[in-house]
């Protein structure tokens, strides 16, 4: 195997950006065959999947806009390829590779990857890759993630990185092996020849550039885009301010025990560079929950790029350079062999993805460029309620399904502008949620309805987006089904808000059990049955919000009400708003104000206090704090700013339904942050009751 040459042709503009965009093209061609080859709902309609266009060396230098992880994980895999088959077994054309290694890259077993090399001739120029999420790859229960596990034996073993087509031929003995863990073969075999087609129309396609613009050519585009990219972010970090911020994570219950894990990141900002550090996170779960160092890295990367890219190509590898990620070996993001992985991606993979998200809306804030403010983003959905369920329809064949009912959550809101409802995942912006009709085609299930949950977006100047609600109930089934339930953020609200907004509701799932029409709340993580007649709501969370909620213009918040998207009772409560009148509203909110302080609020200042901006709320002005509201002291920046302010706290269930029905939830508490003399909502906290609070903001 040869490489590219290190040596770049020069590159005019004009072909730099004909080839960039038909480099696009060709990858969104890999995804068209996957879907097309594909059986899988996942696949075909959930969008669950990811393909990348890699350099030589492994760098990605393009992503689909599907699920971020996986195309972020395609590096580490390649790499890893590289570095093991490179020398001893040796790459050759034709060549392919599978695993769904979660200590290698994969963000959890049934992601299942597969890479090739692209050559022209003995000279490998470039690698190609998918990830797509298997219906089952084995393990005690079906659809893979394991409630219950005690370490990865006890989930779905992963297959290390393994050749799988050998100069074009598919080995039919590793796909026996492969195919062989899975309960649902066929739909298995299907996305992987849709992988295995993917990777062929790469290669051709890329054969195809270099015969009419030449090898070196096309080889140095993918270098370029890369370096290019790379310079701008560098360019767009050298704008921002230094300085240090974070943000804590909490992911409840590990599959065995209702513990509580915490995710800390502290994120330094100093030039063109971000050092984004994990290791302040708890030791590591039995299984189920954790992340490896690799899928950490990913998740941080995939939140970098969506936050901070913003009108950039989204080139992973440009991301990969700007950033430095320290975690400790032995913790729930750097868990170590033989801890389990198997629900990862949805738990502390995405409490990475927040914190990354929360602290760079922070450092946006503390920029005093306007056009800067506008990318204030909160989080967006950051847990969901998973299902998997098995058995048998009324004639005799099996089933079984992750259904994606959890997936339409809402998005976090943006300085300036409300979430988007049913949004979904920040780093899945082509993620979809599966077509009730699908499912009911598929799988022995009737839906009675999929509705916007009203009040689930996270309050704030700006609204989270709202969640989507679905109920069905199970028909044409033989008997009683395995209805496995998997889900973090049930407790504490995770989908965090920002500049003093409030979090997005908590997902959950509800029974009605038939034909008592008894309501049941199943905690995070259970293994539970799902009887004829029985209903099943899945209850999606909110995202976000952004900015004091008693700012939101109440016209806003009655369109709102008008929409079904804020109940009357929720205005009221979340946003001081009587509907239909405004006086009432006036006094309500002025009411409020006096409860957060204890007093009547000073009026607010007509131009904010000079000073080096902390945040929307707080100056930094001859070694003091001041509010940028009212002016009103807060003391000297030598005491924490959250020593400073008026702090309550409350319960974490004062918005969601059910709560009694929780247990655990009382761990937690909601707390508010404010200015002692204006009321301006500072900052809001979720975090364990005896935990101390968090210094957010630090400049250098």
């Amino acid at each position: 195997m040869t490489s590219s040459p290190s040596a770049a042709p020069p590159l005019d503009a004009a072909t730099f950006e004909v080839l960039r965009n038909r480099l696009w093209a060709i990858n969104d061609e890999a995804v068209d065959a996957i879907v097309a080859v594909s059986g899988s709902p996942i696949a075909t309609e959930g969008n669950d999947f990811n393909s990348g266009i890699l350099t030589a060396a492994g760098e990605m230098a393009l992503a689909g806009p599907y699920v971020l992880v996986h195309a972020a994980a395609l590096g580490q895999v390649v790499r890893f390829v590289i570095d093991h088959f490179g020398d001893d077994s040796g790459i050759g054309p034709g060549d392919m590779f599978i695993t769904n290694d979660t200590y290698v890259g994969a963000p959890h077993q049934p992601d299942v990857m597969v890479v090739a090399p692209v050559f022209r001739g003995d000279q490998l120029i470039a690698w190609c890759g998918s990830c797509v999420h298997q219906n089952d790859v084995g393990g005690p229960v079906p659809g893979s993630v394991t409630v219950g596990a005690s370490s990865i034996y006890e989930e779905a073993v992963p297959m290390a990185p393994t050749r799988i087509v050998e100069g074009g031929e598919l080995l039919a003995d590793v796909e026996a092996v492969y195919l062989g863990r899975s309960r649902t073969p066929e739909l298995n075999r299907l996305d992987l020849l849709g992988q295995i087609e993917a990777n062929r129309v790469v290669a051709s396609r890329l054969s195809g550039l270099c015969d009419r613009y030449g090898t070196d050519t096309v080889v140095a585009v993918l270098d370029a885009l890369i370096d290019r990219t790379e310079a701008a972010v560098r360019a767009r970090l050298e704008t921002l301010p230094d300085g240090r911020w974070r943000h804590r994570g909490l992911v409840e219950h590990d599959g065995i025990e209702d513990r509580v894990y915490e995710i800390g990141l502290t994120m330094t900002k100093r030039g063109d560079s971000l050092h984004l550090d994990f290791t302040d996170a708890s030791p590591q779960a039995p299984a189920l929950v954790n992340t490896s160092r690799a899928i950490t890295s990913s998740y941080a990367m995939a939140a970098v790029m969506t936050v901070l890219g913003y009108g950039l190509p989204w080139t992973p590898a440009a991301f990969w350079r700007v950033m430095d990620i320290d975690t400790q070996p032995g913790t729930i993001v750097d868990c170590q062999w033989p801890a389990g992985m198997s629900m990862g991606v949805t738990a502390a993979g995405q409490e990475v993805r927040t914190a990354v998200n929360i602290c760079l809306s922070r450092i946006f804030d503390a920029s005093d460029d306007p056009a800067v403010h506008s990318q204030i983003l909160a989080s967006c959905v950051s847990g969901s309620f998973t299902q998997t369920i098995s058995g048998s329809f009324d004639d005799g064949r099996d089933f079984s399904a992750m259904l994606l009912d959890g997936l339409p959550g809402g998005s976090g809101a943006r300085w300036g502008g409300d979430g988007p409802d049913a949004g979904g995942y920040l780093t899945s912006p082509a993620g979809l949620c599966t077509n009730i009709e699908t499912n009911e085609q598929h799988y022995p299930v009737l839906y009675r309805y999929r509705k916007e949950r009203a009040d689930s977006g996270g309050p704030g100047r700006w609204r989270g987006g709202v969640g989507v609600e679905h109920a069905y109930l199970l028909h044409r089934a033989a008997g009683t089904a395995t209805s496995t339930v998997f889900a973090h953020g049930q407790q504490p609200p995770t989908a965090a808000g920002v500049v003093g907004g409030e979090p997005g509701m908590q997902p959950t799932g509800v029974y009605e059990r038939s034909p008592s029409a008894e309501i049941e709340v199943p905690p995070p993580k259970q293994v539970g049955r799902l009887a004829p007649g029985d209903v099943y709501a899945n209850l999606c969370g909110g995202g976000g919000g952004v900015g004091d909620p008693l700012d939101r213009d109440p016209a806003a918040v009655e369109h709102d009400v008008a929409e079904g998207l804020v109940t009357k009772d929720g205005a009221n409560r979340d946003y001081g708003v009587v509907v239909g009148d405004h006086a009432a509203t006036g006094a309500l909110r002025a009411t409020r104000r006096r409860e957060r302080i204890g007093h009547d609020p000073v009026a607010p200042l007509d131009e904010p206090p000079l000073g080096r901006r902390l945040s929307s709320a707080v100056v930094l002005a001859n070694r003091r704090y001041l509010c940028r509201r009212c002016g009103h002291d807060h003391g000297p920046t030598a005491e924490p700013l959250v020593s400073l302010l008026t702090l309550s706290r409350s319960s974490v269930d004062e918005r969601t339904p059910w709560p009694s029905a929780r247990p655990g939830a009382d761990r937690f508490e909601l707390r508010r942050l404010c200015c002692p003399a204006c009321a301006v909502q500072v900052d809001v906290q979720i975090a364990l009751a005896d935990a101390p609070l968090l210094e957010t903001a630090e400049l250098l």
